[in-house]
């Protein structure tokens, strides 16, 4: 049971992982878009701001974009990704907790405009929508990662050799000791009565082999 607990928790951190990386990377690539179309003469231009407690540039794509401000768009990832597990039928209550986390996160940046830091209830449609939208790319991106892809076809596996049983009787085995001892004293060495016998039947083979093979070839 505990072994099964812990498989699901990795499969879910697995999940999340994946869905905060895709979240965090699109919507930072998309806000900058959206800020270099509305206001063109930021291209190429730095946007500095404190992020982990120094400053860096944002004005980057997530490729490009420094570690500290990447780990603060991963945070507001894993916050949307809080948030859609928590009330996952309720968009509203969703975009609210988004947005008590970013009051959370961002209480320390004075580069923040006072009036987002009111209630979710108190802001502005416009501002509202921002948290929506957390909550609706987060809902994508769940769905991206959670679509199996399809498994590789598996090689069939190996077919374990096959084990035949040879019976042999008491007088035929009492042979096949005899010749062991004198194979083995031939070489100079022990030689045991079954790995005769399996030479034996090594020699059987391929001479049947050859035999069928023969046959085969005078048709």
């Amino acid at each position: 049971m505990a072994a099964k607990k812990s498989k699901r928790a990795k499969a879910g951190d697995r999940v999340k992982d994946a869905a905060v990386e895709y979240f965090a990377a699109r919507s930072h690539d998309a806000w900058r878009r959206t800020l270099l179309k509305t206001s063109p003469e930021q291209k190429g231009q730095p946007r500095m701001r404190m992020r982990g407690g120094v400053m860096v540039d944002v004005n980057q794509p997530w490729s490009k974009l420094h570690a500290k401000a990447k780990r603060d768009n991963m945070r507001a990832a894993a916050d949307a990704y809080d948030a859609v597990r928590k009330f996952p039928d309720d968009r509203e209550a969703a975009a609210n907790f988004v947005h008590q986390r970013w009051i959370d996160r961002n209480k320390g940046d004075k580069s923040q405009p006072k009036a987002l830091f009111k209630p979710y209830a108190k802001l502005p449609e416009v501002e509202k929508d921002k948290d929506r939208v957390h909550v609706d790319v987060m809902q994508r991106a769940l769905r991206a990662v959670q679509k199996a892809p399809s498994s590789p076809a598996r090689k069939p596996a190996k077919a374990a050799p096959r084990r035949v049983a040879v019976e042999i009787d008491a007088s035929a085995w009492r042979k096949l000791e005899a010749a062991a001892a004198k194979l083995s004293k031939t070489l100079g060495r022990p030689v045991a009565p079954d790995v005769l016998l399996r030479a034996g039947i090594d020699a059987v083979t391929a001479l049947s082999a050859a035999v069928i093979a023969e046959e085969r070839a005078r048709k």
